[in-house]
């Protein structure tokens, strides 16, 4: 099954860690072009508003009209409620619109339709994060990249929802890997950082500090948590002292 036009880029927009971008355009499509009538999988017929009701919003989110895509997104799942692209979509401007429980209502029912649907459980896992439910979190980014491995964003926020549990030791391989699969992610350099900084290993931080402000000069909490591993690496006994 195709994977929504904006779901790739509306990951990354939910993200705590990742930069937020705008949606990625969706093909030229007339919104008042002739619709034929809809049927859903299990063959019951869906109202022919629908599909029409969807590429307007789509045109919607497109131009940066959050509100009104939202509305046109939920008439069109009202009209279809299988619809998971529709439903993603929905949670992805949900959140934007700080509508976190509808958001994750969404994101929801879009798994419920398409189970192995991994940006929708990455964004939820994140999301659940977000609302100190790490352990619910956890289980939707772990599924997440189980039909995803590749993802660095997943692997990010699975590291940032295992440190916050204070499994820290358990995250760092996460944000090797996030580093490795996009080796221009500041904010995962920064967590790896942090983490080697929290279990000890301060020498072995001061690469991907350095690396997340090189990427991201004005990134302030890698400033200041580099500072504090050269001051501890100061204040360390030196051999034979």
């Amino acid at each position: 099954m195709q994977l929504g036009t904006f779901s790739a880029v509306a990951c990354l927009c939910l993200l705590v860690l990742a930069g937020c971008g705008e949606p990625a355009p969706a093909p030229s499509t007339s919104a008042t072009s002739a619709v034929p009538a809809a049927v859903t999988p299990g063959g019951t017929a869906v109202d022919a508003e629908a599909p029409s009701l969807t590429l307007r919003a789509d045109a919607a989110m497109q131009a940066g009209q959050r509100q009104e895509a939202l509305e046109l997104y939920e008439r069109a799942l009202q009209q279809n409620p299988e619809d998971e692209e529709a439903h993603f979509n929905a949670a992805f401007l949900s959140g934007q619109l700080g509508r976190t429980n509808e958001a994750m209502a969404h994101y929801r029912e879009c798994i419920r339709i398409l189970p192995e649907y991994a940006e929708a459980h990455n964004n939820l896992g994140n999301l659940l994060r977000k609302a100190g439910r790490a352990e619910e979190a956890i289980r939707h980014l772990e599924t997440s990249l189980q039909h995803s491995p590749t993802n660095s964003s997943a692997h990010n926020n699975l590291g940032t929802a295992l440190a916050l549990q204070g499994r820290v030791s358990e995250a760092v391989p996460h944000f090797v890997r996030a580093v490795e699969l996009k080796p221009d992610y500041a904010e995962a350099w920064l967590n790896l950082g942090n983490a080697y900084l929290q279990t000890g290993r301060t020498e072995e931080s001061l690469r991907p500090l350095q690396n997340a402000l090189t990427l991201n000069p004005g990134l302030e909490p890698a400033r200041r948590a580099l500072g504090r591993a050269r001051e501890r690496l100061s204040n360390a006994p030196r051999p034979g002292k």
